[in-house]
């Protein structure tokens, strides 16, 4: 989300178009770019920002945009495996923020965010904020038969452990995963939807917008699509229509049969 500000940013400065009359423009509150537009340096010395390896270039994209470098650090493995942290500078009285997804591989990238957290706190750092576009485990959010895990919940108590005092993410599996965390450990959930609304809008090149449907593909997602539609509602279009498929999975990974709900024949 973070590189998308940057690269969106040419929407404005694009031919001017001929738009649907009754597409409503964006509030100062809900534009999603106002912020990047601005491009103020950040001039906040007690700030710093930190990389993990699975996140390294949007960390170099978010230094750049704040005018401001990624702050000194290791990671490596030892021989037998080990995942392997170190700080290079002071971080003393310092706000930390972490960038460093959990994608596969998840685990490694997990101990790494868990090793990061916990070398910052022994160092003495005022805060330390995790930010973590893709939060692993966040699909095993829930108990779908007997004797399973919350995994999710699990990687919520973890980050806590190890002293993250916030987390941010980017479009969480669910809602409910902000709820895993203690009330002393703010969670921001980002939400992509209306980057990816104004993309639609703009870019997509979709001739009667009426015509339109969104789709969640499982039930998980349905939120994220009721948002979604809301929002392209609010801007004026109310024939947009909402769908989603269920899933039948036997065991993890496998779909054994979708069904689905709502009219898609003939929409886009």
């Amino acid at each position: 989300m973070f590189s998308t500000q940057y690269e969106c940013s040419d929407i404005y400065e694009k031919e001017e178009k001929t738009f649907d009359p009754r597409r409503k423009p964006l509030s100062a509150r809900e534009d999603p770019f106002h912020r990047s537009r601005r491009n103020r340096p950040l001039n906040d010395l007690d700030l710093k920002i930190f990389s993990g390896s699975a996140s390294q270039e949007l960390a170099e994209e978010i230094a750049d945009h704040l005018g401001t470098k990624i702050s000194g650090s290791e990671t490596g493995k030892f021989a037998d495996g080990e995942t392997y942290v170190r700080v290079n500078e002071t971080v003393r009285g310092k706000d930390c923020y972490i960038i460093q997804s959990t994608c596969p591989p998840a685990n490694d990238n997990l101990m790494e965010l868990f090793l990061m957290i916990s070398t910052l706190k022994r160092a003495s750092a005022k805060s330390i904020t995790a930010v973590i576009p893709y939060y692993g485990y966040a699909r095993q959010d829930r108990k779908t038969e007997d004797r399973v895990s919350i995994a999710g919940a699990d990687v919520a108590r973890l980050l806590e452990t190890m002293g993250v005092d916030s987390v941010i993410s980017v479009d969480l599996h669910c809602w409910q995963i902000e709820g895993f965390f203690e009330n002393k450990t703010p969670v921001i959930n980002l939400e992509a939807g209306i980057i990816g609304m104004e993309y639609v809008l703009d870019d997509f090149g979709i001739e009667n917008i009426d015509n339109l449907v969104v789709v969640s593909p499982d039930a998980g997602g349905v939120g994220r699509a009721k948002r979604f539609q809301g929002a392209l509602l609010r801007r004026g279009f109310p024939e947009v229509t909402l769908a989603m498929i269920i899933k039948q999975r036997p065991k993890p990974g496998v779909v054994a049969r979708m069904d689905l709900i709502g009219d898609v024949e003939g929409k886009d």
